[in-house]
């Protein structure tokens, strides 16, 4: 009888070993590596991640593959750089991110995503929040890059970005980031009308090519117009799966919802006794910052505080709803930020709408440099990973993709390049040093950056290319973000060595002597295998993909587009 019970009680805990963990992404939205306690703020009380890193790991070197949100989310999801999934414009001039949520631009179906990998094991598979990779490709709601489409069983969320349009208090992103473009329209069609005139009354041309010349340039500065000055119309929509639930999204009560959302989701799938990855994509930090009534006003820091600590709020209510359902000790909990903290963004009275990314220079939209890239960002797992420790080698938001593939025992593919590596071995503390010893910091299609962690010692080398052409005496760019066709080239590169020049302050020229000349050597070396493996380009991101295209847009309740979530009016 004893050997029975015993046997018994090895096999339960056998099968209670191989029981699947279920994975929690949490993803901040523009959140700086400065802006939370736990990694050097001391005005912003944040204390429910501050909370989870000290119950885990902070990963103080961990990257996003890029300081823009569309191609660094793709590159989360699918533990693959922007450049191989298409996700980067070309040319590099193109704008980087999708502008529109009627376009025809998104992360291609043949990707395979974390969600997929999941789904593959038997997860329940959630996104509540923002996506920003693409909806329908070249039919009315054929909702071809719909999360619903790329893994996910649940979705609630906004498919596209916030933008300061998009609270209706008179801000304009078209008119911050061109303060003077109604006067460039008007000067350009003044000047057309002269030069035609002339050339009709010299009999150049005749009347039609007049009329049809003045007729375009109308249309598309029209177009151009009704696209850019419309945002809240074209762009500010809540989904819930497939259907359309609000227009235009209420941002004062959006981040509750989400919590709420994400509660229910977890909830449900304990209720249904499955395992789940759920990834909780919050619209705070990015403008427009606009908060609950409780968190209006409470900041020191203004609108930008009050929108992290909500963030913070929201995080710690859904972690605590694991402690409630017994699920903490079999959960991992990741939370990062899409990129760096905007230095750029103001509000239209002049007030900051973005956040720190001290000790690190630069923020959102500098392409190779580390306040950009630089994210804060923690992971836990009881039981596994070691409490209120640090993980100082370098790794990469790609790498969660391999790290959970694997943790959930999911096949990686096989047929492409993977670029994301098992940071397990290093967080658990088996391994001490990066599995990827070289990343490449992407401006669109181009290379700004790389870096290379040498197998001794313990720096960290930055080679740079081409760095942001700042404004005189500032470390930020005109507009909203550093255009990758102004950056400077640098001739020769410069090394910066990251381990103690966290800032980037003391280029060294990699001609200076033999020891850096070698060592620019061994890294060419390496940018030249990995552009190699990446190929040409098949950019999802072109000129044309990214236009707003009418027959696409989507729309509740036509023709008035306006409609509320009838779970929560």
């Amino acid at each position: 009888m004893m050997l029975q019970t015993i046997v018994t009680l090895l096999v339960f805990s056998i099968i209670s070993a191989k029981k699947p963990p279920n994975i929690l992404i949490i993803i901040a939205d523009d959140l700086g590596y400065g802006d939370v306690g736990c990694f050097g703020n001391k005005t912003i009380p944040t204390p429910s991640i501050d909370k989870l890193a000290s119950q885990g790991a902070r990963l103080t070197h961990h990257l996003a593959a890029s300081s823009l949100c569309t191609p660094s989310r793709s590159a989360m999801l699918t533990g693959r750089y922007p450049s191989r999934t298409g996700m980067v414009p070309t040319p590099p001039s193109r704008a980087g991110i999708i502008l529109f949520l009627a376009s025809s631009a998104g992360l291609p179906q043949s990707e395979v995503t974390i969600a997929e990998q999941a789904k593959s094991k038997g997860y329940r598979t959630g996104l509540i929040g923002k996506w920003h990779l693409g909806l329908s490709k070249s039919k009315y709601n054929d909702n071809i890059f719909h999360p619903n489409n790329h893994g996910f069983d649940y979705y609630y969320g906004h498919p596209l970005t916030n933008v300061q349009d998009w609270y209706n208090d008179g801000s304009s992103l078209l008119y911050h980031q061109i303060p003077r473009i109604s006067w460039y329209a008007l000067t350009s069609v003044i000047v057309t009308m002269l030069t035609m005139y002339f050339l009709y009354k010299r009999e150049y041309i005749g009347l039609k090519i007049v009329i049809f010349v003045l007729f375009s340039l109308i249309f598309l500065w029209s177009y151009f117009f009704f696209a850019f000055l419309n945002m809240i119309l074209l762009n500010s929509l809540l989904y819930r799966n497939l259907d359309i639930v609000e227009q235009p999204i209420n941002l004062e009560t959006l981040s509750e919802r989400y919590t709420k959302e994400s509660i229910e989701f977890m909830e449900n799938s304990t209720n249904n006794n499955a395992p789940f990855l759920l990834v909780v994509s919050w619209n705070h930090v990015h403008t427009a910052l606009i908060t609950s009534k409780r968190f209006r006003g409470k900041s020191k820091h203004g609108r930008y505080g009050d929108a992290v600590e909500e963030l913070d709020y929201g995080t710690g209510q859904i972690i605590s709803k694991l402690d409630e359902l017994g699920l903490t000790d079999d959960t991992l909990v990741y939370f990062t930020s899409d990129n760096g903290a905007h230095l750029e963004e103001r509000g239209m009275h002049g007030e900051v709408d973005g956040g720190i990314n001290s000790p690190f220079k630069g923020g959102k939209g500098h392409p190779s440099v580390d306040g950009g890239i630089r994210v804060p960002s923690i992971v836990r797992f009881p039981n596994q990973i070691q409490k209120n420790i640090d993980i100082n080698e370098p790794t990469t938001q790609m790498d969660m993709f391999t790290t959970i593939s694997n943790l959930i025992e999911a096949d990686i593919p096989k047929d492409r390049p993977i670029d994301g590596k098992d940071i397990m071995p290093l967080m658990k503390q088996k391994e001490s040093i990066t599995p990827t010893p070289v990343l490449y910091h992407y401006c669109n299609n181009e290379i700004h950056a790389m870096r290379y962690r040498p197998p001794e010692g313990n720096k960290v080398w930055k080679l740079v290319f081409k760095e942001p052409n700042y404004m005189s005496g500032q470390e930020k760019c005109e507009g909203l973000a550093c255009l990758c066709r102004n950056a400077l080239v640098l001739n020769p590169p410069v090394f910066y060595e990251l381990t103690s020049d966290l800032g980037e302050r003391k280029p060294i020229p990699s001609d200076s002597s033999e020891k850096y000349r070698n060592l620019r050597d061994i890294m060419m070396k390496q940018l030249d295998d990995h552009v190699t493996s990446v190929g040409t380009i098949n950019s999802q991101l072109t000129f044309t993909k990214l236009l707003w295209n009418p027959f696409l847009q989507p729309c509740c309740n036509f023709p008035t587009c306006k409609c509320t979530d009838p779970k929560y009016s």
